[in-house]
């Protein structure tokens, strides 16, 4: 189990590439009741909550100007960038606009603390900055939604806090809860932990994938156009929030953790939300999101790891 999750985490980016590929130009894919990838998405978030290293996240109260940091760019860079992307490139799309503005609105991905890990950086500020994450999200996402010119897309405030208390909250709650009861089942549960949540993550992919192309087909014309702007939207907040967090004078590893807390969006999560809440074709941008940022993640955080 070990080897195989060994060769999992380094090859998962590529793994999530070929899959969203050959799902894609697959005639065939697994057609799913639409609560599965949110059922799917609980697992690797109540793994995540099983994981936790709790004594490093209460450890972390000498950390307020770093946290303060992380939260500020992440709901100010990150989310300004979407918006103006969306509005400049999009306004006669209200789906695609809706959608880019979304994959930029949720909390910080899962796999941002695997690739702050990787990089040296303090997992724990990513953990940290994603419990705020959750309650800020729903707000700020409705609030971001009205940029939209001529927007008919409707997502409220008890929509969005609805699925992510039944998505997030909950299986995050409860695997913290089973770790605190029984303080074992981290050491015990460390390899499932880990093939659970990659496994969790590729059905995700084929799933959302599998959903969209239909939509993604009907549009190939602007997809091109997409995958520019979405490269923006991942690459200039990562590498501002660097900028920013080191001409702050935060430690080299805190500055790391911001990168990847700010850059890398939940778009797995995005993309389950848009599909509910907005339509295929706002699912475009999360499923394009999720492909480039974890991408660009693995090797942002190998540059790091092997930077000296």
């Amino acid at each position: 189990m070990n080897k195989i999750n060994e060769i999992l985490s380094q090859l998962l980016s590529f793994l999530i590439v070929l899959l969203a590929t050959f799902t894609y130009f697959s005639p065939i894919h697994l057609d799913t009741a639409s609560w599965v990838p949110s059922v799917l998405l609980g697992v690797v978030i109540f793994f995540t909550g099983l994981s936790m290293n709790m004594e490093a996240i209460r450890g972390i109260g000498s950390k307020k100007k770093e946290i303060f940091i992380a939260a500020l760019l992440k709901w100010t860079l990150t989310v300004l960038i979407s918006i103006a992307l969306a509005n400049l490139f999009f306004t006669a799309e209200s789906e695609i606009a809706a959608g880019i503005i979304l994959s930029g609105t949720v909390p910080s991905a899962t796999a941002a603390t695997l690739y702050t890990f990787l990089a040296g950086g303090n997992t724990a500020l990513v953990i940290v900055g994603s419990l705020l994450d959750t309650a800020i999200s729903p707000v700020v996402t409705v609030l971001a939604m009205m940029s939209i010119p001529r927007n008919q897309v409707v997502i409220t405030f008890i929509d969005l806090f609805q699925s992510f208390l039944l998505i997030v909250i909950l299986p995050l709650s409860l695997g913290i809860f089973i770790q605190r009861v029984w303080p074992k089942s981290v050491d015990y549960s460390k390899n499932m932990t880990k093939f659970g949540s990659s496994l969790s993550l590729l059905l995700i992919v084929h799933i959302i994938v599998g959903e969209g192309k239909e939509a993604v087909a009907t549009r190939l014309d602007v997809v091109p156009l997409m995958v520019g702007v979405i490269l923006i939207q991942v690459l200039l907040p990562m590498a501002l929030a660097y900028y920013i967090a080191k001409k702050w004078r935060t430690a080299e590893e805190d500055a790391r953790a911001i990168l990847f807390h700010v850059g890398l969006c939940n778009t797995a999560l995005a993309a389950i939300l848009a599909f509910e809440f907005i339509g295929e074709l706002g699912a475009v941008p999360p499923i394009i999101n999720t492909i480039i940022n974890l991408s660009l993640g693995a090797l942002v955080s190998n540059y790091f790891r092997n930077k000296k």
